[in-house]
């Protein structure tokens, strides 16, 4: 199974070049870092923005919401291709290596707000110092109790700020817990909550590496959006161990766990990195390398005592003057002859 890491940027991250007026701005909530950025002009059709990766692949989290939307996006020097979507832009498996994407509008009825991208990484992807994320349904995120991947029924989620990757693991019990381990220097939990009021709180217990913390949803909370940073936490670079558990909540409320990044401290995709990858592919393909190559080492080794022991025994076996006739021992010698009834010596 192949390694892979999911790269996360912000929309006013410095490495984003924007080709026609753009306005950026800090929001309340409900989006990546609390910004969003939006064009100044109405037609930006020969590129709005552009980014430069190394990797496999790229996704663009933008929303218009004109029914007619007209915006297009081109791959390195490829032509621009007309998007029939609402703003979102998923590209085909990329060779891996650089590329540039450039995404363009055209004459909109309304603004388009643009959040985030991700890059699906590739062995030529430098990933230290890089935020990686991570979604809720991936098998490195092991959870505990009685975690729902529905919504409650109360909750909808607004189509204008969809959840990362349209899932969430969502829970209305004390005691509900969840286990992830990372190889970074910082590590972040994002959500979503439902019915909360200011009367009555969502509170968790956040423990890295057996120091806990407990923690309060942010002030300023709002229903049912997502994007609000449950947790954040910096810590040495290296591997570590985080533990949610859930401490107070009542039935009505709910709270649900989006995505978690954190910032890498390896730098690439490879096999010497595999457990360091935790998306649920590294670790379990570094399980499957270790097993393998102990399995491997047996083997040889068991290959080598079996050999060893039949040098010994074929060195001990009598031998008969047919089989050593270049120093047959002589007719009278006492030493491996058998007399009648009875039995050779051996050595």
């Amino acid at each position: 199974m192949a390694l892979s890491a999911t790269l996360f940027i912000d929309d006013q991250a410095s490495l984003i070049q924007y080709l026609c007026p753009s306005l950026k701005q800090q929001v309340a909530g409900s989006f990546y870092n609390n910004t969003w950025t939006t064009v100044n002009h109405q037609d930006c059709e020969k590129g709005w923005f552009e980014y430069t990766f190394y990797g496999t692949g790229i996704q663009v989290a933008a929303y218009i919401a004109s029914p007619d939307a007209s915006y297009s996006v081109k791959i390195d020097d490829g032509a621009f291709e007309p998007q029939t979507r609402n703003g979102t832009y998923n590209s085909p498996t990329l060779s891996d290596g650089k590329h540039t994407l450039t995404y363009a509008t055209g004459s909109l009825k309304t603004l388009p707000s643009f959040d985030y991208l991700t890059v699906t990484a590739g062995p030529s992807t430098q990933l230290a110092g890089q935020t990686l994320a991570v979604d809720d349904s991936a098998t490195s995120i092991f959870y505990f109790g009685s975690w729902a991947t529905s919504p409650p029924p109360s909750v909808a989620i607004d189509a204008s700020n969809p959840l990362y990757a349209n899932t969430a693991h969502w829970s209305s019990n004390i005691g509900d817990s969840l286990k992830f381990q990372f190889t970074g220097s910082s590590i972040s939990v994002y959500g979503i909550v439902a019915n909360v009021s200011s009367t009555q709180n969502i509170t968790a217990t956040y423990t890295i590496d057996g120091v806990s913390q407990v923690q309060s949803l942010p002030q300023g909370t709002l229903n049912s959006l997502p994007m609000v940073k449950l947790f954040h936490a910096d810590v040495q670079p290296g591997d570590h161990t985080l533990f949610m558990n859930i401490t107070d909540i009542q039935a009505t409320r709910a709270i649900g766990v989006d995505f978690i990044t954190y910032d890498a401290s390896f730098n690439s995709i490879s096999p010497a990195n595999a457990a360091s990858i935790h998306d649920g592919v590294g670790t379990n393909t570094a399980l499957n390398l270790g097993a393998k190559v102990g399995l491997a080492i047996g083997v040889v080794a068991a290959a080598i005592f079996l050999a060893g022991l039949s040098i010994i025994f074929w060195r001990r076996r009598p031998l008969s003057k047919a089989e050593n006739p270049k120093f047959p021992l002589p007719d009278n010698s006492a030493v491996n002859v058998a007399k009648p009834n009875q039995p050779a010596l051996t050595w």
